[in-house]
């Protein structure tokens, strides 16, 4: 099979980055857990984990699809999309693991929220007609799924995450961990602005946005994985 230029650029793209966050979330993992095994760092390497083989699955899907595409690619690109939306379940569990509600948030607690978390998103990915793909088993989402998808993040992830995070804020009162903070907070934002996008890249068929997406999005993960982990998860 022949590649033509624009081929081989978007594979370099899509394929070639994701691995590279997989190996630095992979090693952020180990840096967390090797420092202390303690519930908020657990929680932390879940969002790291979920997401580094989400990102792994993608690119792998990716790759494939290039190659020798075929229904199998639908499978990856589900379980892909739903591990790196499943990982910001544990964001939220992080962030409240840092109010130390140790009373009122258990453990039992932390996996519910995780739980129920991922049933709502499978529901939604189980949408009839919510997802079809092109010749090259590439995902599009349609409006009505864009839309309720947008709507289930913003009331499940951003607003709590921005509710909780102004709570955190309130009980940091040394000048260094609120510049630590900051950063942290500042990841999160970064976070939820690159889901948003995501669903977007997914629904709007334009060319010309899915590549200028596709190179910024990688930046942007990239500064937020290292912008939490220097914030806030080095000192766990």
């Amino acid at each position: 099979m022949i590649f033509d230029t624009f081929e081989y650029l978007r594979l370099f793209i899509v394929f070639v980055p994701q691995i590279f966050i997989v190996g630095l979330f992979s090693f952020l993992i180990f840096k967390i857990l090797k420092r202390n095994a303690n519930r908020s760092s657990l929680m932390l390497s879940g969002f790291y984990f979920a997401g580094s083989l989400g990102f792994a699955m993608n690119g792998i899907a990716v790759l494939i699809a290039f190659y020798s595409p075929g229904e199998f690619i639908a499978i990856l690109y589900f379980l892909a999309t739903y591990l790196i939306i499943i990982s910001f379940a544990f964001v939220i569990v992080f962030i409240l693991s840092l109010l130390k509600l140790k009373y009122v948030f258990t453990l039992k607690k932390a996996f519910a929220i995780i739980l129920a978390y991922g049933i709502v998103w499978l529901l939604l990915h189980l949408f009839p007609g919510g997802v079809t793909y092109s010749e090259n088993w590439v995902p599009v989402y349609s409006f009505p799924l864009f839309l309720a998808a947008n709507i289930l993040f913003t009331l499940s992830f951003t607003i709590p995450v921005i509710y909780y995070s102004i709570r955190l804020r309130k009980t940091f009162t040394d000048a260094t961990l609120k510049r630590k903070l900051s950063m942290f907070l500042i990841g999160i934002t970064i976070l939820i602005f690159l889901i948003y996008g995501v669903l977007l890249y997914n629904t709007w068929q334009e060319p010309t946005f899915k590549t200028l997406w596709g190179l910024s999005a990688i930046i942007l993960l990239f500064s937020s994985g290292l912008l939490i982990y220097y914030g806030i998860g080095r000192d766990l």
